[in-house]
């Protein structure tokens, strides 16, 4: 079990590293002259209790194949990050399912990405469907294992959103 565990996280880190397009540098280890490491792709990921479901359901949601695939982790180039979908039974087998992260996703028009959710999985809107607070409109998404995802879109601009 712990062989084939360390197998799957090794592939996803090399397929992580070979998608991200980034090179490895050394680092200096003087803490005194540290910085941040330069974030090349930021990239979320939720967990699935059958790959096969969550492949068909994000697929229909982003209208897009996953770019990355192997047995055990599914990964989508959402505007320039990865969202990952992974096995929960191959890296969280005791994790509860659904909550654990609500990933957000900005859209131009709330309108349109609402009516393709409906459209496509009608019954993963959750209630009560559009909310429009102040300068913000938004809804929730649950996918087949519970995990939420947010669409919103701004009504004004606001520096950093």
């Amino acid at each position: 079990m712990t062989r084939n565990l360390t197998k799957h996280l090794l592939w996803i880190l090399a397929i992580l590293f070979l998608t991200s397009g980034t090179t490895l540098h050394a680092q200096e280890t003087d803490m005194t002259n540290s910085q941040a490491a330069a974030v090349q792709r930021l990239g979320v990921y939720v967990l699935s209790s059958d790959l096969s479901r969550s492949r068909e359901f994000y697929q229909d949601l982003f209208s897009a194949p996953p770019t990355v695939e192997t047995d055990v982790f599914i990964g989508f180039d959402v505007a320039g990050g990865l969202f990952a979908v992974i096995s929960k039974q191959a890296f969280a087998p005791d994790a509860k399912l659904g909550g654990n992260t609500v990933p957000y996703l900005k859209v131009d028009d709330i309108q349109a990405a609402l009516q393709h959710v409906e459209t496509i999985a009608p019954d993963a809107l959750r209630a009560p469907g559009l909310i429009s607070e102040g300068p913000i409109s938004l809804f929730k998404v649950t996918d087949p294992d519970g995990n939420i995802l947010e669409y919103y879109a701004l009504n004004m601009l606001i520096d950093g959103l």
